[in-house]
């Protein structure tokens, strides 16, 4: 089994590598995107210390993480079905949750690069004594917010998914939750400058669970660790049921 899940992580590396290349100028131009938001958010709300900058540049960065991630589980079926490889994928040897783990482990590692790219412009342009100031406050509580909150988006995205075997265009509105979560998850627009009706909204948001948890400290923990694991459920249940329902009805291999 072990050596079944590495040769489908290896063809799903060759398959980003290949995406890589051949379109590597609309990865650029959407890196170039990103960065515009992130001068936005420096001139709409000024930075004045240390947390704050490594707040916002963390919160960012795991933001992009997970906009590729989810956006990715979001369209990975339609794109498939169009080019009509998506019932040769299934018909591989590696079990479906060899394929979708592959593709999300493929995904978080290519990403890096361009996360990499990002953050290291976005720290110079912050300043890097100033960064460095916040750094060492924050350390622990990023790195464990982040992954949790990763883990949630995971959730998120695969919850997508799910829903994209029966509603084959939902994927068309991840860009619109995604967008949503990066201008309302509190390092885009300060947390108090939301109303009360998004700060409900963000109760359901491993991502504003995660800038919370950056802001407040540990005593966030539970209810980010709450968020995250009942997305990662509910992601699971709908697939779960979703592909079931694609297999019976004969629905898993069209577009419309």
């Amino acid at each position: 089994m072990a050596r079944n899940f590495g040769n489908t992580l290896y063809a799903f590396f060759i398959k980003k590598k290949a995406e890589y290349r051949r379109y590597w100028l609309d990865f650029a131009v959407g890196l170039a995107i990103k960065f515009i938001f992130f001068l936005g958010t420096l001139y709409a709300s000024p930075i004045h210390t240390g947390s704050e900058a490594v707040i916002r540049l963390f919160g960012f960065s795991i933001w992009y993480l997970c906009a590729h991630v989810v956006s990715k589980l979001g369209n990975t079926v339609i794109e498939e079905a169009y080019l009509g490889t998506l019932e040769q994928v299934l018909s591989t040897r590696a079990r479906p949750w060899q394929l979708v783990f592959g593709l999300i482990v493929a995904e978080i590692l290519f990403s890096f690069l361009w996360i990499a790219i990002f953050f290291v412009m976005a720290v110079l342009i912050v300043g890097v004594h100033h960064f460095w100031s916040g750094l060492v406050t924050h350390s622990s509580s990023l790195l464990i917010f982040g992954i949790i909150s990763l883990i949630g988006m995971i959730g998120v995205g695969l919850t997508i998914l799910g829903l994209s075997l029966r509603f084959k265009h939902v994927g068309s509105i991840t860009e619109v939750l995604l967008y949503y979560l990066l201008v309302f998850s509190g390092f885009f627009l300060p947390p108090q400058f939301l109303p009360d009706f998004l700060h409900a909204l963000n109760a359901l948001s491993p991502l504003a669970w995660a800038v919370k948890g950056m802001n407040e400290g540990w005593s966030a923990l539970p209810p980010a660790i709450m968020s995250s694991t009942a997305w990662i459920l509910l992601g699971m249940l709908i697939l779960i049921t979703q592909w079931n329902w694609a297999r019976q009805s004969g629905r898993l291999g069209t577009y419309v």
